[in-house]
């Protein structure tokens, strides 16, 4: 039986043998899962006890998020665009990204179970800021909201109703965004001890058309 994490950050205990890799968490093992390989490299390492190996590396994917991952071994079961369920897996952070960790006892196994094309998968996903600190961060994800507090450098704090978080922008570009801009961000949620931070590889500022339009679609909602 397994813990599947909720919306928000609540969890259930669950029958359920395959988990969603959108709310994956440091620590947890034994993970099953079904996604689809969107990215896969090769990198030879030395190490002490074992000398030179291949380590794997890359991002998977399903309906609810993209997660990168890593095999301590040469498996020829993970290559590009192909569809699997991984089982017995674990996940670890990495530089404060969550990853899902492959060793010699998790299996590989072709599946027929049928998901998104690879180009649709590869999109990032929009996400709320208390839904990604819930998670304890997220990978390659959207994130709306209105700047509440801008410095001088590249950073600033970024705040979408729901919560906040710092916005640190990868380039200078979107530097002189100012107090109470609205935009949309890109980018990965990585926790450290600054708190959650969204390393922004893209940044946009939101038309005053689209916020008066997103506006009127809330009033109709609730009015």
């Amino acid at each position: 039986m397994q813990r599947e994490y909720k919306r928000h950050g609540f969890f259930c205990f669950s029958d359920s043998k395959n988990r969603g890799l959108w709310c994956l968490k440091h620590g947890e093992a034994e993970i099953n899962t079904v996604c689809r390989v969107l990215e896969v490299s090769r990198r030879t390492i030395t190490t002490r006890a074992e000398g030179a190996k291949v380590v794997l590396s890359g991002i998977i994917a399903d309906s609810t998020a993209k997660l990168p991952f890593v095999s301590w071994a040469e498996r020829e079961e993970l290559v590009n665009d192909k569809i699997m369920l991984i089982e017995n897996a674990y996940v670890k952070k990495w530089k404060g990204l969550t990853t899902l960790y492959i060793d010699k006892n998790t299996k590989l196994i072709d599946t027929d179970i049928d998901l998104p094309s690879r180009s649709e998968l590869s999109k990032p996903k929009k996400r709320t800021i208390a839904e990604i600190i819930g998670c304890e961060g997220a990978f390659d994800v959207i994130v709306e909201g209105d700047i509440v507090f801008s410095s001088e450098e590249t950073e600033k704090i970024l705040d979408d109703g729901t919560g906040a978080l710092l916005l640190e922008l990868q380039s200078e570009k979107g530097a002189d965004i100012g107090f109470a801009t609205p935009i949309k961000a890109r980018g990965n949620v990585v926790e450290s001890e600054r708190g959650y931070v969204l390393i922004a590889n893209a940044v946009t500022i939101k038309s005053e058309k689209i916020v008066m339009a997103e506006i009127k679609n809330f009033l109709c909602k609730y009015t």
